[in-house]
């Protein structure tokens, strides 16, 4: 048990073990894999970093790079910008955003409950 309630790491760690699981049926949800694979992406991590970086508009691989920061410069170059000339990142976002709220419905998350 912590006996520092209000000390910042510990309020961190309680907010991350909250939300991570929201923020994890984004990318990693068969809904969200789907909703991607739809648009043409190719592959997991073309999908991936295509919807995480979609917010962003259509950045080259070097400015997610340096953003997502713990990811092998080739593995995000990989991905960037080839999906953006399959799909660009507003459809990327729709299809991120649509396919984590279904599957958040499917968990039985509601708006009521959220």
């Amino acid at each position: 048990m912590d006996r520092h309630p209000l000390r910042p790491a510990s309020l961190a760690r309680r907010l991350f073990d909250r939300i991570e699981p929201v923020h994890a049926v984004t990318y990693f949800a068969q809904e969200a894999r789907a909703a991607l694979d739809g648009l043409g992406y190719r592959g997991f991590w073309m999908g991936y970093f295509a919807a995480r970086s979609a917010p962003l508009g259509p950045v080259p691989a070097e400015v997610v790079t340096a953003l997502f920061y713990n990811f092998a410069p080739e593995r995000v170059a990989k991905a960037l910008p080839a999906a953006w000339e399959i799909a660009p990142p507003a459809d990327a976002l729709r299809a991120r955003e649509q396919s984590a709220v279904a599957a958040l419905r499917r968990s039985g998350v509601t708006e009521a409950a959220a």
